[in-house]
């Protein structure tokens, strides 16, 4: 039995609804579904009633979730007693970020929260895991690190329950589509009509969350693409590939950065993207865990623009 097991079917309770708890645990219905099947197979026992709508637990779930609070609590609790002494001594912070800000802006925010914390916070250090947006919100939500830092969009959010979560804007990034740069900085590629060929693209894998911001990006209108000729989950590997000419491919601005090897492209197919910064809520935290320097850390985190 997993503990995110209990997490799911606690949500699920409380919303009573597949698609929403699944929305606020950041799984697809799917997915989220065959955890609460996990979960009755351990059991051994339904606590779903299937019968019914909307939907709502069954005689041994309505037992099962009393107890479920009471097992996430007890776990909650051991894992701050286990930590004891140490977690309150210790001056680190563990960051969880999609791959494409881990090489993008993290070394900006870590030279710049050392150097604002220098004369406050002694023997600094950052944890990183980078990870794809699905494994990473989870990872933060598990409670396996103290911040996320991941790209937002109101067309493909990232729900997270704001009554236990809170999150600040460090900015905006622009998300558009970049070609090769010719011998006077033109693309070689055009995206419109007039376009001789139809464009290699170099694409994102689908499960990748900017696989979707490119969707959203082509809805702007018709474009001429030819299929896929590379497809990654890294925009560093597309930013390296379009360089050599293989392809157009969309990345984010900072990921381009200063390259003179490729060149934006006009036309309306790009979009934005917010960064945003995820914390507990200080009313959720760990009894007994010390967390000043976090708060520091939360207070003084840099934006997309500080120096």
């Amino acid at each position: 039995m997993e503990t995110k097991w209990l997490e799911d079917f606690i949500t699920l309770a409380q919303t009573k609804n597949f698609s929403k708890a699944a929305n606020l645990r950041c799984v697809t219905q799917p997915a989220f579904s065959r955890r609460i099947q996990a979960l009755e197979g351990w059991l051994g026992c339904e606590l779903i009633d299937r019968g019914a709508y909307p939907t709502r637990l069954s005689a041994q779930g309505e037992v099962f979730y009393e107890q479920a609070l009471v097992m996430l609590e007890q776990i909650r609790q051991a894992r701050t007693v286990v930590r004891g002494g140490a977690a309150q001594n210790r001056k680190q912070v563990r960051l969880v970020v999609p791959h494409t800000l881990a090489c993008s802006k993290v070394p900006h925010w870590v030279q710049t929260l050392q150097h604002r914390m220098a004369d406050q916070v002694r023997d600094l250090s950052f944890q990183l895991t980078a990870s794809n947006v699905h494994d990473a919100v989870l990872h933060f939500t598990d409670g396996a690190c103290d911040f996320l830092a991941c790209y937002h969009h109101s067309r493909e959010p990232i729900e997270l329950d704001p009554a236990r979560y809170e999150y600040k804007v460090l900015g905006t990034e622009p998300f558009m589509p970049f070609s090769k740069a010719g011998s006077s900085g033109e693309p070689v590629f055009a995206l419109n009509h007039l376009a001789p060929l139809p464009v290699p693209v170099l694409s994102y894998s689908r499960h990748a969350y900017l696989s979707r911001m490119v969707d959203i990006a082509l809805a702007a209108g018709p474009v001429f693409l030819q299929q896929s000729v590379f497809e990654t989950d890294m925009s560093e590997s597309l930013k390296a590939m379009c360089e050599e000419g293989v392809g157009v491919a969309w990345l984010p601005g900072s990921v381009v950065g200063q390259s003179a090897r490729l060149a934006p492209m006009d036309g309306p197919y790009r979009t934005e993207m917010e960064i945003r910064l995820y914390r507990r809520n200080p009313k959720n935290r760990d009894a007994g865990v010390a967390q000043d320097h976090l708060d520091l850390v939360w207070h003084l985190w840099p934006d997309s623009h500080s120096g």
